[in-house]
């Protein structure tokens, strides 16, 4: 019996939680699991971005020189 009414005094809170903030969890919901849309590009085009390193191709005879 005291079980039984642990459950249900559970429930009552948890139904009572849910009707209070079913439009709170609602919009938290639905911020945290629908996809966000993709970031818009600024109107004067994509900016430029320098890269962190240089790539020049080096060809086998350049490679052999500096051994």
């Amino acid at each position: 019996m005291n079980i039984s009414l642990v459950f249900l005094a559970l429930g009552l809170w948890a139904s009572i939680f849910l009707v209070k903030f079913k439009d709170d969890l609602r919009d938290w919901l639905v911020n945290r699991f629908a996809p966000s849309p993709p970031p818009k590009i600024p109107e004067e085009g994509i900016p430029e971005v320098p890269l962190p390193f240089r790539y020049t191709p080096q060809t086998a005879a350049e490679t052999e020189k500096k051994d």
